[in-house]
């Protein structure tokens, strides 16, 4: 699985956590060549991250089922893959990555918790395989 090799590759901390995981460098492999490395985006293509209402929302799950599923639901934008399933994302790597996303740029919204996230996408989960 990917998401072991990512997470061996990135490491852990000395108390064997993984918080080690560089979600810049998440960033740069899973989203950077659309989104770009400033989070602009490329107009007429793909939006920008940078001062996204999605990435800055008090609520996460949006940008869960986004990076997790796809989205497809924007004429002037193509459609976007479910890079986190298609990469095997795991749970610590989606947070990382949310988080990058989240505080970087012109972005300032608080940051999101191994146990929210995971609440999230047990709940997308119910909803997906329900439809």
């Amino acid at each position: 699985f990917l998401h072991k090799r990512e997470q061996k590759k990135h490491g852990a901390n000395e108390s064997g956590g993984s918080s080690a995981l560089d979600g810049a460098e998440l960033y740069t492999n899973y989203c950077a060549s659309c989104h770009q490395t400033d989070g602009k985006g490329v107009s007429g293509a793909f939006p920008p991250l940078d001062g996204s209402a999605i990435v800055q929302g008090i609520d996460p799950t949006s940008m869960v089922n986004i990076i997790m599923y796809g989205y497809n639901a924007r004429e002037e934008y193509g459609e976007m893959p479910a890079i986190g399933q298609i990469n095997d994302l795991s749970l610590e790597e989606l947070v990382a990555l949310m988080n990058h996303e989240r505080t970087s740029w012109s972005n300032d919204a608080p940051e999101v918790s191994l146990e929210e996230i995971n609440k999230i996408l047990e709940e997308l989960k119910k909803q997906n395989e329900n439809q």
